[in-house]
């Protein structure tokens, strides 16, 4: 997660000055690849100058990232690369594809700007504050440290601030300076930190580009995980359901010839076995109905259903509901199956003694925390658990966030996008957090 500068006003500004200082090398490296870039533009056209000019390219994506992360932190955002993957096998293949690449020349352009601007912004910046301090302080340093005599720093040409008492005269042309730097500098430092985002960041293009792969591949895992839950039913149906109804069948057809044949003490006792089978198949098909939509989270909602799964459960499971709504159908069962899975892999492989569920609607979107006192170290690994249960949110444009250092404890958030029903108003009654243990 990328953190942003503090939101307090002096330790913002203090953070704004480490930033601009940080912000300032870079631009003077920017200045020194674009030196580079021009010599290697006239070394281009000999062979010595192709694989310069990769290096040089690398070493200007490397200085592009760098940038990345400072302007994202100065302006509390994820700017993502907008590289694509270099396409071909051969190394000229992938050296065309590097050169070709729309977002290497957007770098370029960059380079070249904040080579330029960039260091007057900068300079500008900490000007601006190094001349507030200076002044403010140069009527102590004359009184402490300076020989007024010999001091020449404050000569303005057209008077002569050599003194103490005439440096004070100096301390509101200090003060207007740093009010400046204080109510216009983070302002400046903003538009130009903008400016480098829309450059270094991806364009709406390439966005959408990469939205409609993630939504292919979205829909791509929904229909594997279709097909693999209808190969899963055919095998319990099959295997579970359909083999008892068969025998059934059979043992109602032996005590039926038994009852032609007049034994009929025989035929009840194959009857009784039929209706255990009956009994056992009718068990089955429930089993495999609540595996394709639990019972209880119609006739209960998504938080009731969860307040019944905590309390068949072995471990301790406190449930916070702060849900205000009923959730569309799709979205209770997907989440419904991702918590239970979760609970299933904690129970296995966590060690925990207690979890607590908290649920809510945030922002739009359904947001559940599930938090374990486990011995952590857990891992979405592709193929495991809780990589299924992102793929099952992936469907709904959901995600899994987790937090699990070695030690523990645990906590997975799940965040689905969905805009609850309002649930009835009951008269004489205030709605509150509901917490069942």
């Amino acid at each position: 997660m990328m953190m942003s500068l503090p939101s307090n006003p002096i330790t913002r500004r203090i953070a704004l000055l480490g930033w601009s200082v940080r912000r300032l090398s870079l631009t003077l490296a920017a200045a020194v690849l674009l030196v580079f870039a021009f010599l290697t533009g006239a070394l281009v056209v000999f062979w010595i100058g192709i694989p310069i000019t990769v290096a040089l390219i690398l070493a200007i994506r490397v200085w592009a990232n760098l940038q990345r992360s400072i302007i994202g932190e100065q302006l509390g955002v994820d700017i993502a690369a907008p590289y694509k993957p270099l396409s071909g096998t051969r190394l000229d293949q992938r050296t065309l594809a590097l050169i070709r690449e729309p977002a290497t020349w957007r770098d370029v352009a960059w380079l070249a700007i904040d080579a330029t601007l960039g260091l007057i912004v900068h300079l500008v910046y900490l000007g601006v504050f190094a001349l507030a301090v200076y002044y403010l302080v140069q009527p102590l340093l004359l009184a402490t440290v300076l020989d007024p005599s010999q001091s020449t720093v404050n000569d303005l040409r057209f008077y002569d601030f050599g003194t103490p008492a005439k440096a004070l005269m100096l301390v509101p042309l200090a003060l207007g300076f740093g009010a400046a730097w204080w109510r216009w500098g983070p302002l400046f430092l903003r538009w130009y930190g903008q400016l480098g985002a829309k450059l270094l960041g991806p364009t709406a293009n390439a966005l959408l580009t990469a939205r409609v792969s993630e939504l292919r591949e979205s829909r791509d895992q929904t229909i594997d995980h279709a097909a693999a839950e209808l190969r899963r039913i055919e095998r319990d149906l099959h295997d579970g359901a359909q083999a008892r109804i068969v025998a059934l069948s059979l043992t109602l057809g032996m005590a039926e010839e038994l009852l032609h044949n007049a034994r009929p003490k025989e035929a009840a006792d194959l009857v009784g076995e039929a209706r255990q089978a009956c009994s056992e198949a009718l068990n089955e098909v429930r089993r495999l109905a609540r595996g394709i939509h639990p019972p209880v989270l119609a006739d209960r909602g998504f938080s009731g259903a969860l307040q019944a799964m905590s309390l068949d459960h072995p471990l301790s499971v406190s449930v916070v509901d702060r849900l205000r709504g009923k959730l569309p159908a799709p979205v209770e069962a997907a989440a419904y199956f991702a918590v239970s899975e979760i609970l299933t892999n904690i129970t296995k492989h966590a060690e925990a003694t207690k979890v607590r569920i908290l649920v809510g609607h945030v922002d739009g979107e359904l947001l559940v925390e599930i938090y374990d006192d486990g011995r952590g170290g857990a891992k979405a690994a592709p193929g495991s658990g809780l990589d299924g249960v992102r793929r099952r949110l992936a469907a709904f444009d959901g995600t899994l966030a987790m937090v699990s250092p070695v030690g523990g404890p645990t906590v997975v958030t799940l965040k689905i996008p969905c805009e609850p029903s309002p649930l009835p108003a009951v008269a004489g009654t205030a709605a509150e957090d509901s917490t069942i243990d």
